[in-house]
C-alpha cells in the first residue's frame, strides 16, 4: 500500500514539471501527506485540489437522499482509508466517509469501484517521495523512497469528479522497495504521462502494462525518523535519515 507521500516543492514547480497552466488555487508544500488530506492532483484539464480517499459516485447516488452505500463489507480491511501503518489513534467522526486510498493495479479495469474511473478519469499525483513501513518483531520502521536526483515524479491514480476524491494505484513492489514492503505506488514514466491523462484513450491492452513497479536503479530509499509516523508532523524532520 501507499499510506503517506510528500510533495515538498512549490506549486509553481509542479505546474512547470507537468506542463500545466497556472493553478487556480494555492497549496503549501507538504512533507507528510496523509489519507484524508487535500492535495494537488494533475487531471486532463489541469491541476486540481482533491481529497485523498476515493469515493465512487455510485456509492453516494445509489443510496438515495440522506444515505450512502457502504464501500466495504463487514470485516473487509482491504484498501481502507488508512493502512495498518497509518491508522489513526482515534476513530473518524461518524459523518465522515471512508474512501479507498489505494487501487490495486491487478483487476482495476473490471473492479466496480474503479472501473469507470480507470476508463474516464485517470490522474497523476505529483510527489517527490513516498513512505513505507517495515514490520519486524511487532514494530514498524518508516522508510522513504525517492528518485536518485530527488526530482518530482508522477504516481498513477484515478479520481471521482462528483466526490472530489482520488486514489493512488499500487503494484507489486520493485526489488528496492520489496525489502521493506510488498507493494508500492505506480510511478509513470514521463513518456507515458500524457497518454495516461487522455480521457479519450481507453485501450486496456496499452494502459494496463503501464501499471508496474518503477526501475529500482533510478531510485533510492533510506530509513527516516519516527517523526513521519504522526500525520500531524508536516515538517522537513520527516525527511531526515534516522541516526544509527
Amino acid at each position: 500500500m501507499c499510506g503517506r507521500y510528500s510533495q515538498t516543492l512549490d506549486l509553481a514547480e509542479v505546474v512547470k514539471r507537468f506542463g500545466l497552466k497556472q493553478a487556480p488555487f494555492s497549496a503549501k508544500p507538504s512533507y507528510n501527506i496523509a489519507p484524508g488530506a487535500q492535495a494537488p492532483v494533475v487531471c486532463h484539464a489541469g491541476v486540481r485540489l482533491l481529497k485523498w480517499g476515493f469515493i465512487p459516485a455510485w456509492s453516494v447516488n445509489s443510496a438515495g437522499p440522506g444515505g450512502a452505500l457502504p464501500l466495504f463489507s463487514a470485516g473487509n480491511t482491504l484498501e481502507k482509508k488508512f493502512s495498518p501503518d497509518t491508522a489513526p489513534e482515534t476513530e473518524a467522526a461518524p459523518q465522515e466517509r471512508e474512501g479507498f486510498i489505494n487501487a490495486r493495479a491487478e483487476g482495476i479495469a473490471s473492479r466496480p469501484a474503479f472501473r469507470s474511473a480507470f476508463y474516464h478519469t485517470r490522474c497523476i499525483i505529483p510527489a517527490d517521495g513516498f513512505y513505507e513501513w517495515q514490520s519486524s518483531a511487532g514494530t514498524k520502521t518508516p522508510y522513504r523512497f525517492e528518485m536518485r536526483d530527488k526530482s518530482l515524479f508522477g504516481m498513477a491514480g484515478v479520481y471521482e469528479e462528483k466526490t472530489g476524491t482520488y486514489a493512488i494505484i499500487t503494484a507489486a513492489a520493485s526489488a528496492l522497495v520489496r525489502a521493506v514492503h510488498n507493494r508500492m505506488p505506480v510511478i509513470l514514466e514521463r513518456r507515458h504521462e500524457a497518454q495516461w491523462l487522455d480521457p479519450k484513450f481507453r485501450d486496456m491492452e496499452t494502459l494496463l502494462p503501464l501499471l508496474r513497479a518503477y526501475d529500482s536503479a533510478k531510485m533510492h530509499g533510506y530509513r527516516v525518523t519516527d517523526a513521519v509516523n504522526d500525520a500531524k508532523n508536516d515538517s522537513p524532520d520527516c525527511l531526515k535519515p534516522a541516526q544509527g
